[in-house]
C-alpha cells in the first residue's frame, strides 16, 4: 500500500510583515501559489515597512521555485515594495549559484 502526499505550497503571515512559506515549490504548485503570494506580500508591505519571508518549512524546491523568487524580486521593484528572504533551502541557493543569479536574491 502506498501513500500519496498532495503537493501544495502555502504562505502564512506569522506576524506583521513576517511570512512563512511551506510545502512544495515546483511547477505543479506554483501556478496557483504565485499570484496569491504576490497579492499577500504586496498588501503586507503597505502595513509593514519591511517584509521578511522564511522558507524554513519548504519541503522541496526546484527551478520553478527559483523562477518564482526572481519574478518576486522583479514584481516587488515594480510595485515599490521590498522583502528579505531567510532560511532559504540549500538546494535553492545552489540552483541560484549554478544559474549565476544568487546576487539578485535579497537574502537575510
Amino acid at each position: 500500500m502506498s501513500t500519496t502526499i498532495a503537493e501544495t505550497a502555502k504562505i502564512t503571515e506569522t506576524a506583521i510583515g513576517q511570512f512563512a512559506i511551506s510545502g512544495v515549490l515546483n511547477r505543479s504548485t506554483l501556478n496557483e501559489f504565485w499570484p496569491k503570494s504576490v497579492s499577500v506580500l504586496k498588501q503586507a508591505n503597505i502595513e509593514a515597512q519591511e517584509v521578511v519571508i522564511s522558507l524554513a518549512d519548504v519541503e522541496h524546491a526546484d527551478t520553478a521555485a527559483l523562477a518564482w523568487l526572481l519574478n518576486l524580486v522583479r514584481d516587488a521593484k515594480q510595485q515599490k515594495f521590498s522583502f528579505q528572504l531567510k532560511n532559504v533551502p540549500q538546494t535553492l541557493i545552489n540552483l541560484a549559484k549554478i544559474s549565476d543569479v544568487d546576487g539578485f536574491l535579497p537574502l537575510q
